[in-house]
């Protein structure tokens, strides 16, 4: 019998992109006093239909993306943090932690600190937050350490391209391969959309099928996560990122942010502390730059930080009638 769930949760968006903050209506206490990467997978057991219910409709919709605060078990860290989206969940998420930041604080429901650590299934992650008249004007957020894992070339055979495209792949929390969006013809832009999107879940497809790929830093299992055409552009550079079964980023994305300056250094196109603009398809943008560069076993580690902005929207109560056939749905997966 379905439960008759009555689930609070903070909407925000940061840069365009939604973060559904679920704060109240089920029991976390069961998962705390493991690590969040832990707490995660056991959210996914226990609580997966949780997930469905927020991200997917009608309460959510194909590209809906949200986040629930745990107990951390570093004593470092300020707050946990699990990151999910329509399918499944992300070990780190940009966007999504400057919107969890900026909520928790106008909420009251974190005190407001010069710095705010937060522990995620990647790792902790170290923010500070500018804030005024009570509001947080934005997040500057320093990312776990990130590192370049090469190059692979991709065979494509769909209708709408037929090439060999070349992906450049960086971690920077998720695994990130990037895309020049040349090589596929086209440009990043609305009209796109659903082009690239076919392109990216291929190439995601693809790549996972073609190689194993391991965490530089902990030497565990990943798959690529999000694939990013990027856009080389005079003054800022663009992006469009695709995750999860065909997710739009609307904001730049953070990890993809992360991922792309990663890149640069390692191709010698960016310095450390040189300022990097990155804007989505919604002309929003990104701050960031590289803090630190330094080689670790035949590893070159870089620190990245990017900052942004996130604002409240709304704050909602989802329930669940027991008698309602349809939990969480999509019309396309």
């Amino acid at each position: 019998m379905k439960k008759d769930y009555r689930l609070n949760t903070i909407e925000t968006h940061t840069a365009g992109e939604p973060t559904r903050i679920l704060i109240s209506g089920i029991n976390l206490y069961p998962l705390f006093g493991r690590s969040v990467a832990e707490q995660r997978d056991m959210f996914a057991e226990k609580f997966d239909h949780i997930r469905e219910l927020l991200m997917r409709e009608p309460r959510g919709h194909d590209d809906m993306f949200g986040a629930v605060p745990v107990k951390p078990e570093d004593d470092e860290a300020d707050i946990g943090v699990i990151f999910m989206h329509t399918t499944g969940y992300l070990d780190m998420c940009g966007h999504g932690t400057i919107g969890v930041v900026t909520a928790l604080l106008e909420r009251g429901i974190l005190p407001e600190k010069k710095e705010i650590k937060i522990e995620t299934p990647a790792g902790i992650v170290e923010t500070v937050p500018v804030i005024k008249e009570n509001k947080v004007e934005k997040v500057r957020m320093k990312n776990v350490d990130s590192s370049f894992l090469g190059k692979e070339t991709v065979e494509l055979d769909l209708a709408d391209i037929k090439s060999d495209i070349e992906v450049n792949l960086a971690y920077s929390g998720n695994l990130v391969g990037l895309v020049d969006v040349e090589e596929t013809g086209l440009s990043v832009g609305r009209q796109e959309l659903e082009t690239l999107k076919k392109i990216g879940i291929e190439l995601r497809k693809k790549l996972n099928e073609k190689r194993n790929f391991e965490n530089p830093f902990s030497g565990k299992k990943i798959e690529v996560s999000l694939i990013e055409f990027c856009e080389e552009r005079k003054g800022v550079d663009k992006n469009l990122v695709v995750f999860a079964d065909g997710s739009i980023d609307r904001s730049p994305c953070g990890t993809g942010t992360c991922a792309k300056m990663t890149y640069l250094y390692h191709e010698g196109k960016l310095d450390v502390n040189e300022e990097y603009r990155y804007r989505s398809i919604l002309d929003t943008e990104f701050d960031g730059k590289i803090l630190k560069a330094e080689e670790k076993e035949e590893i070159t580690v870089i620190t990245p930080e990017i900052s942004g902005s996130a604002y409240i929207i709304g704050r909602s109560t989802f329930v669940l009638d027991p008698k309602d056939p349809l939990s969480g749905f999509s019309l396309y997966k």
